[in-house]
């Protein structure tokens, strides 16, 4: 069970469908963490915040690699990897040059401040540069104890992510459903032609000599 699921078939159809239809979602329950779909499963999203590996030494990296396998491996159930792109947001960082250069007296230091906020500005504008979002989808039959337990395999999602000191969370409700809006309405549009490739990390491990 995937969560778009069968988008080829669907679309083939004659027949009109609801955009719930179409995701396969039947409810998001008000002030829950997870989703329900039309076949009958719950799934639940973890959020994990990515982490920069340039600033890793080799052996930190490969370290931090050999316990994600450990992590991963151990999964006894299925599970998703959705990695959302989205264009990078720096509102926050403008605010925040805006609040500095109003406390600025000298003007010389306003007129640096003003060329970093149009640098970035510009930067942002003129480049395709995004930012991904990471998540884990996790799911099984709704049955009358499927809340307990797929919350019970999310916490341990929570615990084993730790281990290999990564930061996570359970989405909520509203979590959910703007992660939803990323797939009916994407903040991110491929523009034809353009080479992405760069923009998908790969980790590879040096071959050592024996």
């Amino acid at each position: 069970m995937i969560l778009i699921k069968n988008i080829l078939e669907k679309l083939k159809k004659k027949n009109d469908m609801t955009l719930n239809e179409f995701l396969n979602i039947k409810d998001i329950p008000k002030n829950k963490n997870y989703l329900l779909t039309l076949d009958g499963e719950i799934i639940l999203f973890i959020k994990v915040t990515p982490i920069n590996i340039d600033l890793l030494s080799e052996e930190e990296l490969i370290n931090k690699m050999d316990s994600m396998c450990v992590e991963f491996a151990n999964e006894q159930y299925p599970y998703k990897i959705l990695v959302i792109s989205r264009s990078v947001d720096i509102s926050e960082h403008i605010h925040e040059q805006q609040q500095l250069e109003n406390n600025c007296t000298s003007e010389s230091e306003k007129k640096i401040i003003e060329r970093r906020i149009k640098f970035t500005s510009n930067l942002v504008a003129s480049k395709d540069i995004i930012e991904n979002e990471f998540y884990l989808m996790i799911w099984m039959k709704n049955t009358d104890n499927a809340e307990l337990e797929i919350n019970k395999r999310a916490n341990n999602w929570l615990s084993r992510l730790r281990n290999c000191e990564l930061n996570s969370e359970i989405l909520t409700e509203t979590d959910i459903i703007l992660l939803i809006k990323s797939f009916t309405i994407p903040e991110f549009a491929r523009k034809e032609g353009t080479d992405y490739g760069d923009n998908i990390v790969q980790i590879m491990r040096k071959e050592k000599n024996c």
